[in-house]
């Protein structure tokens, strides 16, 4: 979203007014702040997603797995005779080509009963159910409907389904999938899967994965896995390689990704395998944010591109041409003219900026898009203004798309975002 001359210039006043007053830890100085802005983007209670790879009983069709995980707090719970709750849900998942014919459905029914009334406000995604297709390459549009038992109020919605042709009689490797926790057999091997849906790790305790299929080109013969992640700087942090032999027409594998990171931030893991002269490669982005730690320091292209809705677009166009040495001295200049208090080491606007980098990093970035929390119309927003006064959530609800109303009592405005996507994109539409 661009933003006007005045709005640029007001950005810098309204920072250096919020840091006049300052209070250590505090991100935004205003008694009208919420005190817990953490709390007001908590995570959401309804999350879906896919993931496809060549049939291991058929090389001409690929296998569709939609996954789901919502809590019991969307749904409407009826109270019982014997002190238990029960409410309960209708699941329709359709797949239409690209010309609006119906190509597959399938559908889940299930009652739910608790035992407390605090079970029914409960917000974990503990319902979590996964749907199979069978589907050639080509464009589709997945339409999931969940519709609650008592209200018959329902939850929708759509994705558009690019299902690619990896080629048959070659190397082949799916795409990524992320995965919170796994159940074994008695032999070691891989049951079920539960994968982590928005591609965030917020539990530093936990165990999580990296998960994708190999299809190799001849059964019988070695691959060499490689796998590397690097940070936010594009820096790489692991490199670790694999040689294993297969019998299998489809081989499963499973990268620890708990093992080798150890701090929040925003990283990347790219597969590359390679079976004689052959080679394929997956890779995708994921974050970790324990705690609302910082984020890892962003390069300076993009710390510069970050600034580039609140700076003149001639200035912005000269830093983002100059090489990247010049890129740095550019910039440090660009915070020292700026610094409040140039006789003390910090420079409070520069910090304040970054406070609100972080911020929007750990509750605004969108994974299923490869998108930054900043680059975001929440984050844009958040990265001028600092948090809300207020917000109106209506994130998970029966019958409307997701939407949010960020209220700020100190410049008498209202922002409202919606996401009609349902996967967390949330677009500001109006101003008020």
């Amino acid at each position: 979203m661009r933003i006007d001359r005045f709005l640029k210039l007001s950005f810098f006043v309204i920072i250096l007014t919020l840091i006049a007053r300052p209070v250590k830890g505090q991100i935004f100085q205003n008694e009208d702040r919420p005190s817990k802005p953490k709390d007001v983007f908590a995570s959401p209670l309804f999350l879906y997603n896919t993931f496809y790879f060549i049939s291991s009983q058929d090389s001409t069709t690929y296998d569709l797995d939609v996954y789901l995980a919502f809590a019991n707090d969307i749904l409407q719970f009826v109270k019982g005779r014997q002190a238990d709750f029960t409410g309960g849900y209708d699941l329709f998942v359709t797949i239409f080509d690209k010309k609006g014919s119906l190509i597959a459905e399938k559908s889940a029914r299930k009652k739910i009963t608790v035992d407390s009334f605090e079970a029914t406000n409960d917000r974990h995604l503990r319902n979590r159910l996964k749907l199979s297709f069978e589907l050639i390459p080509g464009e589709y549009k997945l339409v999931l409907n969940l519709t609650d038992l008592d209200t018959q109020k329902n939850l929708r919605r759509e994705k558009e389904l690019h299902i690619k042709s990896f080629g048959f009689n070659r190397l082949a490797v799916s795409e990524m999938l992320f995965v919170d926790y796994l159940v074994r057999d008695s032999l070691n091997q891989i049951t079920e899967i539960f994968p982590n849906l928005d591609r965030n790790f917020a539990d530093p305790n936990s165990f999580f994965w990296a998960f994708f299929k190999i299809h190799p080109m001849n059964s019988g013969d070695s691959l060499k896995i490689s796998c590397t992640i690097t940070d936010a700087l594009d820096q790489a942090i692991v490199r670790d390689e694999q040689k294993i032999f297969t019998t299998n027409n489809v081989l499963p594998y499973l990268f620890d990704l708990s093992k080798h990171i150890k701090a929040p931030g925003r990283y990347s893991i790219i597969a590359q395998i390679k079976q004689n002269d052959h080679e394929a490669k997956t890779q995708a982005k994921f974050s970790v944010s324990w705690s609302n730690f910082a984020f890892s320091k962003l390069n300076v292209s993009s710390a510069i591109e970050a600034l580039k809705d609140f700076i003149p677009d001639k200035e912005y166009k000269i830093a983002d041409e100059m090489s990247d040495s010049a890129k740095q001295s550019w910039f440090q200049q660009f915070w020292n003219d700026r610094d409040p208090t140039p006789k003390t080491a910090e420079n409070e606007l520069q910090e304040e900026f970054y406070r609100r980098i972080d911020f929007t990093n750990n509750h605004f970035m969108i994974n299923a898009l490869d998108k930054e929390g900043w680059k975001t119309d929440r984050g844009n927003i958040y990265i001028k203004y600092g948090p809300p006064t207020d917000v109106e959530r209506h994130i998970d609800e029966m019958n409307i798309p997701p939407y949010e109303i960020w209220y700020y009592h100190h410049i008498e405005r209202r922002f409202i975002f919606e996401d009609k996507s349902g996967i967390g994109d949330f677009k500001l539409v109006r101003v008020e």
